[in-house]
């Protein structure tokens, strides 16, 4: 009998990679929950809030958020300058935990309570205790009023109309437990995907037939079931707010906890967008703290944590192994990034949009790997506080073939992506490329004939 092979095969490998990016892809986003947004008590439903005329249209969906919101350092108590900081050395690994065996790693990521995002088709299948609470204290997601609800096969779309319900006295009443997810293009039913069990589109993967949409609706709020769940739904945000809850020592300490870790993802943010703003390597050669090599963002936590009583405590957490998870990772450090870089480039489109007119530049150059990059930079003039010239760069555009057609269908693509109406494009510049320059073929030349005032 032939014996086992000492080492994993191929098949074997693939699977736990993919258990692990499935792992990984589960958790996106859930560092959001670290960063101030509103809450139930901010912001309140309105009951007599008028349903929007906006029309649908096919653009892609966005949320807006405020960049300040994540460079704003909370200074939340008086700083003490760390005495115990010196020669102990903690692993940091690409994970985000302690240099601990695998099998360890493992059961710890499982156990870990993250807070669902607020798009109800992200909730995870089985929702927890915790995260319940915690869903109900945000209260259910609002859709941007400046959003675009995309257009199904049949042309039809969600409309911000079906939120309310018309009565007999013609009165409008808010359906404040109808929520629509951007992601599916489908609307789920809050109470019943928080504490109903049975299995309708509603709660399960959403209910996106328009044509259909108001006899579903008006069946579903007139169930039994969807009553009870909204009575527990009800209940339960009214003992939330009163502080009446049976658990209420336990949510006591599950605020503080979230408390702290707000405070300490602020503090990383900011770490970050001080990086990020000066052009400066984020890791280097060794990812542990208090060694020669651990790189900048370790090295701005190591300086941070002397005179920041918060940082400070979060670091000795991490050196007296009481906290396996501790966000000073490769892997969150990327996350970081992606968001402020998300962050900001809204911020951008927004003063795209409101000097409405602007001209593109663009330019290919291949990258490391040799596979070719495509820069787009937007020009606009803006005209607060006073007439500036301002240039934005949105990012490197992955290029598989350069010719004329293909640099000119990317470019508009990223456009139509980003919400940027072409037609309010009036200048363009390129260097000498034939591929860009051509008269017949170039990228100028196709453009110029879908907008005849675009400039080259």
């Amino acid at each position: 009998m032939a014996s086992k092979r000492p080492y994993e095969s191929g098949a074997e490998k693939r699977k736990k990679k993919k258990q692990r990016d499935d792992a990984r892809s589960s958790l996106a986003g859930s560092m959001l929950k670290y960063v101030q947004g509103p809450t139930r008590s901010q912001e309140e439903d309105s009951d007599d809030e008028q349903p929007s005329t906006s029309s649908a249209s096919s653009q892609q969906p966005q949320h807006p958020e405020q960049l300040q919101q994540l460079s704003n350092v909370s200074e939340s108590s008086s700083s003490v300058p760390s005495t115990s900081s010196g020669t102990q050395h903690t692993t940091v690994t690409s994970e985000g935990v302690l240099s601990t065996p695998i099998t360890h790693l493992q059961a710890d990521d499982e156990e870990m309570n993250v807070a669902s995002p607020t798009d109800p088709a992200l909730w995870p299948k089985n929702i927890s205790d915790t995260d319940r609470v915690e869903i109900i204290r945000r209260g259910p997601f609002k859709v941007p009023a400046d959003f675009s609800f995309p257009k199904g096969p049949d042309g039809r779309a969600f409309h911000t109309n079906l939120q309310f319900k018309s009565l007999p006295n013609r009165e409008k009443m808010k359906r404040s437990w109808l929520v629509y997810s951007p992601k599916t293009n489908a609307v789920f039913c809050f109470a019943c995907k928080l504490f109903g069990s049975k299995t309708i589109k509603l709660t399960q993967t959403g209910y996106g037939d328009w044509s259909n949409i108001n006899i579903r609706l008006r069946g579903h709020e007139g169930s039994p079931d969807h009553t009870k769940c909204m009575l527990k739904w009800k209940e339960l945000d009214m003992r939330l707010r009163k502080n009446l809850a049976i658990d209420q020592q336990e949510l006591a300490l599950m605020e503080a906890e979230k408390k702290r870790w707000q405070d300490v993802m602020k503090r990383l943010f900011s770490i970050t967008l001080s990086l990020a703003t000066r052009n400066l390597a984020f890791r280097g050669s060794s990812q542990t703290l208090y060694e020669k090599d651990s790189g900048n963002f370790l090295k701005e936590v190591e300086l941070l944590a002397e005179f920041d009583s918060v940082t400070e405590r979060h670091v000795a957490k991490i050196k007296d192994e009481a906290s396996r998870t501790h966000y000073l990772g490769q892997q969150t450090q990327n996350e970081i990034i992606e968001i402020v870089s998300s962050q900001t480039v809204r911020t951008i489109v927004k003063k795209i949009k409101e000097v409405k007119y602007y001209a593109i530049i663009l330019d290919c150059t291949p990258d490391i790997s040799h596979k070719e990059q495509m820069s787009l930079v937007v020009r606009i003039v803006e005209l607060v506080p006073k007439p500036d010239i301002k240039e934005y760069f949105l990012g490197f555009l992955n290029v598989v073939e350069t010719t004329g057609l293909n640099l000119s269908n990317v470019a508009l693509e990223k456009l139509r992506e980003l919400g940027i109406s072409f037609d309010d494009c009036r200048g363009q510049s390129y260097d000498n490329g034939a591929n860009m320059k051509g008269k017949r073929q170039g990228v100028q030349a196709r453009l110029l004939q879908l907008n005849s005032i675009y400039l080259y």
